[in-house]
């Protein structure tokens, strides 16, 4: 605004739409209590140009509801662009949502208005409104755009929408840093969530120590007797009050008049000239040499300033700047009015105006959803009946249940704004705004670029060139191998920065983010990969073959069943030279090998981040499963052409052995199978695909083949070996050792792999492996005997390293190892140096004896068939499994 006082200073003139619609913005957010849709949609949505462009509106659900409800079913196609090209959203709380505050992202500069004004032509640009304006860039702004993230963040939670959380967390991405760190300056933004803006207001100013000579207020909206400043008067105590009204200011005058004469000071009153609205809400306060200016949504009501959201109050956004005394007083001053004196006995003649809130139906319509088909998915409270039906003021459809428990129509519509209807066809709730996720998400993207990038992090463009290289590629397209590639994990913008706000929804951002992996496109790949489908040229794993020899895919083989065969055969082919250009030999300076070979270690860890299986709930088998033969046609791709080859067989052997173990575990219940219910784990064996067994046994047997090291690589391997056994996951055929002969170029058959594989399993080596297990432990010494004459009890334990056993979670995991290892039952530990021993029996209670002569200490319960196992899976210590007062002391 501008002054109007010849002497004063001059308050610059805000123009919201010049600020905030232009066509270089990349966001704009914004909350108002109304909003003017066709307006938006006509005139201010054309001023900000194409995608990519995230817009979000928070407008109260009330007032929306009624805006909706008027418009006519021959203007519902006005309404083309919501929800489609910008989100709207109603937000449903107590009071009333009422602040006005406008984020817009330009280039690298964020600029924030928080003020008075709504979405609408008198909101934004007639002038009686007060804005503040903060940009990035700027210490004040950079502190005040901060609070607007941590408080917009809140109110997405209150919302509990996950399409408003997943584009809030793209506006968290965009809007821009702190150039330089700065010395930390207060947000001047003060909102009503937690403490009332009346509290917050009083408090700074008795933080000065400075009494108040002079409250000035303005506002067009009281409550019915003026409780709010009555309120402020009794906190604040001011020595003199200057009010500002209209003829139209909304407030009982009588008890206005009461409660300013009450007060004991000296009160002023003027009218503004012409005598029109003024909708700007301002206090200001001056305090000696200091003065304050509280402007934004917050009218002079109880309801706005003595109340948070959680207490019934509304919901309201304000700026509390420190100002010079002449430019408080300036701002109270519209630009193109002027103000003549007022007699306090003339506010009488003012009366207080209610606005009842419409009634709302009984049936809550939350959101409509369109799907690919042009059905509709919706939302309601209570939960829908199936005698309703969904109606889009030309036509309606019934329900019925969808997969995921939501109500959907059973055929498609067309229009845009829809509400339920009863049997009878009588309106049943309120309407809504069908979203359109597809155009939704187009509007934040600029290319169709795939989620995670096309390539790995990791590699280049020019490993396109290399049959590793496009073997990683393709994994990457085809499938999700590390959710944490995707740009929708929770770690959002304000979270790596540390930035989190309080009370924050944390069930809302999971289900985004479950919502967000389950749509990645890659996801639909793995019902493919199961065993029930039938193997062909189409097959997703036919396809990885073919590319990774840079062909098409070919017309399936008889062997159906077996990819390994597949394997031996398509390799004796002549590789086409495909769109890669002919085959060369690699240099070693071309090679790809530290690259792939980071990929692969990164993907293997990643199969453990339980987020996975919300892409699908058995991706990491799927994952295992391609990533098996994956390994084997590079292996025997290696042995046909070793002048390309780009890992050797030791890198080889190594991703193999990461990739096998969190799958199938060590027998510690440490795999991810082990993780799985009963239930569940035999369904995903079931739907394994047949040629994974025989793969798996080949990849294991050139883990222990023959050869130098092999004791060492045996103890090393032997108990995921047993796992793999005891999941069914070790299963040698004649193709097998067909595939193993071409590997090796030596004969192998299906019987050898069997017994060594077996051997292995069976292998005893107690010296190396007491210590191989001694270095993993790290354990001072460690030494393994049977116990002689012990029935119950058949290895002995002397292990150095250990002095606190019921606390070490070293200790289940070690008697684990050792009965997997030894293939035996009971178990005990003796610590020579600390004179304590274990004893370990299924059936009976381990039984703990801390020294000679001392009392035995036994567990809680017998220790029964598996539980040490769930311990380990669990990180637990053996203090879970005695009395509580043992536990604590022992």
């Amino acid at each position: 605004m501008t002054d109007t006082p010849e002497n004063g200073p001059v308050i610059p003139t805000v123009q919201p739409i010049v600020e905030l619609f232009t066509g270089g913005a990349q966001a704009l957010w914004a909350t108002t209590y109304t909003m003017d849709l066709a307006l938006f949609n006509e005139f201010l949505l054309a001023r900000l140009g194409e995608p990519p462009l995230n817009i979000a509106v928070l407008a109260d659900h009330r007032r929306l509801t009624t805006s909706l409800s008027r418009i006519p079913a021959e203007r519902a196609d006005t309404l083309a662009p919501v929800n489609r090209r910008w989100l709207l959203r109603g937000v449903r709380i107590s009071g009333a949502f009422h602040p006005k505050s406008y984020l817009a992202v330009t280039g690298d500069r964020a600029t924030l208005l928080v003020g008075s004004g709504n979405l609408s032509a008198g909101g934004l640009d007639d002038g009686r409104e007060a804005f503040t304006t903060f940009r990035s860039g700027t210490p004040v702004g950079d502190a005040a755009i901060a609070a607007w993230r941590s408080w917009m963040r809140r109110l997405v939670g209150i919302v509990g929408d996950t399409t408003l959380a997943a584009r809030f967390q793209h506006l968290e991405g965009q809007i821009p840093s702190p150039a330089v760190a700065t010395q930390h300056v207060p947000s001047p933004l003060l909102h009503n969530l937690d403490t009332p803006i009346a509290d917050q207001l009083a408090a700074v100013v008795a933080e000065s120590g400075a009494r108040v000579n002079e409250l000035w207020l303005a506002a067009p909206f009281y409550d019915a007797n003026a409780v709010a400043v009555g309120a402020l008067l009794d906190m604040l105590k001011p020595e003199r009050v200057n009010l500002f009204v209209t003829g139209s200011t909304s407030v009982n005058g009588e008890r206005l008049a009461e409660r300013l004469a009450a007060s004991g000071a000296g009160v002023s009153v003027a009218a503004y000239e012409p005598d029109q609205f003024v909708h700007a809400k301002l206090i200001g306060i001056l305090a000696g040499p200091r003065a304050w200016l509280l402007s934004g949504s917050a009218n002079l009501s109880s309801a706005a300033l003595r109340l948070t959201h959680a207490t019934q109050g509304n919901i309201e956004l304000a700026v509390l700047a420190p100002l010079e005394t002449d430019e408080v007083r300036a701002a109270f001053v519209p630009p193109g009015t002027t103000v003549r004196e007022h007699s306090l006995r003339a506010l009488t003649s003012l009366s207080f105006r209610t606005h009842p809130e419409p009634e709302s139906p009984g049936v809550q319509l939350v959101t409509a959803t369109a799907l690919p088909d042009g059905r509709i998915e919706i939302t309601t409270e209570p939960p829908w009946s199936d005698d309703w039906l969904l109606d889009d003021l030309t036509c309606h459809q019934p329900l019925t249940a969808g997969d995921n428990g939501r109500a959907l129509t059973a055929g498609p519509l067309e229009g845009r704004l829809v509400q339920l209807l009863d049997a009878d066809k009588q309106v049943l709730s309120n309407r809504v705004i069908v979203d359109d996720p597809a155009a939704l998400a187009a509007t934040l993207i600029k290319n169709s670029a795939r989620s995670g990038g096309d390539i790995p992090p990791e590699l280049h463009g020019a490993d396109l060139d290399t049959p590793l290289g496009r073997a990683l590629i393709r994994l990457h397209r085809s499938l999700t191998m590390d959710v944490s590639e995707l740009a929708t994990t929770t770690g959002t913008a304000a979270e790596a920065r540390g930035e989190h706000g309080e009370q924050t929804d944390d069930d809302l951002w999971d289900r985004l983010e479950r919502e967000q992996l389950a749509r990645d496109p890659r996801a639909s790949v793995y019902n493919r990969v199961w065993r029930r489908h039938a193997l062909d040229g189409a097959e997703p794993l036919v396809e990885l073959l073919e590319a990774l020899r840079a062909r098409t895919p070919a017309t399936a083989s008889p062997h159906l069943h077996s990819l390994l065969a597949q394997l031996l055969d398509r390799t004796h082919e002549q590789p086409d030279h495909g769109e890669h250009g002919p085959t060369r030999s690699w240099k070693p300076s071309t090679r790809i090998r530290v690259r792939a070979r980071n990929v692969l270690r990164r993907w293997a860890a990643a199969q453990t981040d339980p987020r996975l299986v919300w892409v699908d709930p058995f991706a990491p088998a799927g994952n295992f499963a391609v990533m098996a033969i994956t390994l084997a046609h590079l292996r025997l791709d290696q042995a046909r052409h070793p002048e390309r080859a780009e890992l050797t067989d030791d890198d080889l052997d190594e991703i193999w052995q990461l990739w096998l173990r969190p799958f199938v575990g060590t027998g510690q219940g440490d795999g991810w199978l082990d993780q799985l219910d009963e239930p569940t784990r035999t369904q995903v064996l079931n739907r394994l695909p047949a040629w994974l067994p025989e793969t798996v046994a080949a990849l294991c047997w050139l883990v222990i083949q023959p050869g130098s090291d092999r004791r060492e690589r045996v103890v090393a391997v032997k108990p995921v070996l047993a796992a793999a056994l005891a999941h069914g996951l070790l299963d040698p055929t004649e193709t097998t050792g067909r595939y193993l002969s071409a590997v090796t170029g030596r004969t192998v058959t299906c019987d050898m792999v069997d017994d060594q594989l077996l051997a292995a399993i069976g292998f005893i080596d107690d010296d190396l492996w007491c210590a191989c297990t001694a270095e993993e432990f790290g354990l001072d010494e460690l030494r393994l005997a049977a116990s002689p004459g012990a029935t119950a009890v058949q290895l002995r334990l002397n292990i150095r390293g250990i002095t606190t056993p019921f606390v070490d979670a070293r200790v289940p995991r070690l008697v684990v190892a050792a009965r997997h290892y030894r293939r035996c039952d009971g178990v005990v530990l003796i610590a020579p140096d600390g004179g304590w021993r274990l004893a370990f029996v299924t059936d009976e209670t381990i039984a703990y004896l801390p020294g000679v002569g001392e009392a035995l200490t036994e567990s809680a319960r017998p220790l029964t068939r598996g539980a040490l196992e769930a311990l380990c899976a669990a990180g637990g210590v053996l203090a879970d499994l005695f009395p509580a007062e043992y536990a604590t002391t022992i």
